[in-house]
């Protein structure tokens, strides 16, 4: 009998490659996995479920899968840009512990669909933000090897981008608007506005403070909190600023104007007066009333004074109706201030 070498070489050969092939499992049988993302905008609490389809497109051989759950980060270009090992340590923020898959073996017949679903149970304290988790397929003997084939990034499977809508409340509110009343020096010209916030989100209100006289023109603004500070909810802070007005006297009126919120955008408004007196300027005013004063005095004074004249003689002159009997006499010089018949 002679044995053919070339076949007992092609033989080896074959054999060899079949076994490599099972050792790899069905890693590369032809299958499909649908759809490639699911895309979900969920709330604390919520449960929302999804199915993914795979397909066996091989004609002769069963499909058996393994699913696998993985935390990944995506980058700009959407693709996946890593993988990151289950971490159950705060399940606010772990999206791993709010997916659930069949974890058992999930067998697919030649030619063949089977849907698998996909269960998201949002945390009752879930971090608003977005998520990204990777529901890995992989057709293998057993779960470890599934397992370290998704964390190679050699597996099909279902991208979830999951979206946790933030629903926490902007809102906050002025409690005092506070000038001097009257502001007579630098010293006095602090402004004190005390806002609360009552909501449930951290926010720093900024915007400006607008100044008008007694006519109501706008003579001058100053921005308010251009350092952003935060207020905590729950918090109250007073945040401070200054008068701008120099060299101005009368009655002033100030608007403040505040934007804040992340979530929607609010405003907050207040108004108060007061009135400029520089001390240098009163002390003007001071002497310039006082002076009218005094010059007013002497007036009225020189208007309300005697009927008695004193001549440049120091002699009286004494006025009076010529009638009568008088004492002393009248003299020649006296004035007949008597009507004529």
């Amino acid at each position: 009998m002679i044995i053919d070498v070339k076949i007992i070489l092609r033989f080896i050969l074959v054999m060899t490659l079949l076994l490599v092939h099972a050792s790899h499992g069905y890693a590369a049988q032809d299958h499909t996995i649908r759809p490639f993302l699911m895309d979900m905008t969920l709330d604390a609490r919520q449960i929302n479920t999804e199915t993914a389809v795979l397909t066996n497109n091989e004609p002769h051989a069963k499909l058996r899968f393994f699913a696998t759950v993985n935390e990944i980060s995506i980058d700009k270009e959407g693709e996946i840009k890593e993988f990151i090992s289950p971490v159950m340590t705060d399940r606010t923020n772990t999206v791993t512990s709010w997916i659930e898959v069949k974890r058992s073996r999930i067998e697919v017949n030649p030619g063949e669909s089977v849907e698998v679903p996909i269960t998201v149970r949002v945390n009752p304290f879930a971090q608003p933000g977005e998520y990204y988790a990777f529901v890995g397929f992989v057709p293998t003997s057993n779960r470890p090897l599934a397992e370290a084939a998704a964390m190679k990034g050699e597996a099909d499977g279902v991208i979830l981008k999951i979206t946790i809508a933030d629903n926490r409340s902007d809102s906050m509110k002025i409690s005092g608007f506070l000038i001097e009343r009257f502001i007579t020096n630098d010293e006095k010209r602090d402004i004190e506005v005390v806002i609360e916030n009552t909501g449930e989100l951290p926010s720093a209100p900024q915007g400006e403070i607008i100044f008008y006289d007694s006519r109501g023109v706008e003579i001058n603004a100053t921005p308010f909190n251009e350092e952003g500070v935060v207020i905590e909810p729950g918090e109250s802070k007073t945040l401070t600023g200054s008068v701008p007005l120099d060299e101005n006297l009368g009655r002033f009126k100030a608007n403040i104007s505040l934007t804040y919120g992340t979530n929607q955008a609010a405003s907050l408004f207040d108004s108060a007066s007061f009135y400029l007196m520089p001390i240098h300027m009163l002390l003007a005013v001071f002497a310039a009333i006082l002076v009218t004063i005094i010059v007013i005095t002497l007036l009225l004074r020189r208007a309300f004074s005697t009927g008695v004249i004193d001549d440049e003689h120091g002699e009286e002159v004494i006025m009076f109706v010529r009638e009568g009997n008088h004492d002393p006499e009248p003299k020649d010089h006296d004035i007949n201030l008597k009507p004529k018949e």
